[in-house]
């Protein structure tokens, strides 16, 4: 082969190793942003299962607190109906002394 058949062969090597790296590098540019759009879709997925499940826990949450107020509630409701009931029977024993003692006096005066 002559000289400038080399060159002119070396000259469409050389052309034909820059089409192919510019066709690499676009590739490679393309898998990248693929490759950020699925991290990016990933990372949205996550975030979402994450809210939703901070959701769920947090509505649990809430009903095992209502339900523990709901039982203070019923709780506190008979304490004090037993408060109200121990009121009312020493306010009657009380009342039934005084009277006792009333009667007691006046037969002790009259008597």
């Amino acid at each position: 082969m002559e000289e400038p058949a080399i060159i002119e062969k070396l000259i469409e090597l050389d052309a034909r190793a820059l089409e192919i790296n510019k066709k690499r590098k676009k590739q490679l540019k393309y898998l990248a942003s693929r490759y950020k759009e699925e991290e990016q879709e990933i990372v949205n997925n996550y975030n979402k299962q994450i809210e939703e499940e901070t959701r769920v826990i947090t509505k649990k949450i809430v009903q095992e607190a209502q339900q523990e107020i709901d039982q203070m509630k019923l709780k506190n409701k008979e304490i004090l109906k037993t408060m109200e009931q121990d009121f009312e029977n020493t306010l009657k024993d009380i009342t039934d002394e005084i009277m006792r003692q009333i009667f007691q006096f006046s037969r002790e005066n009259n008597g």
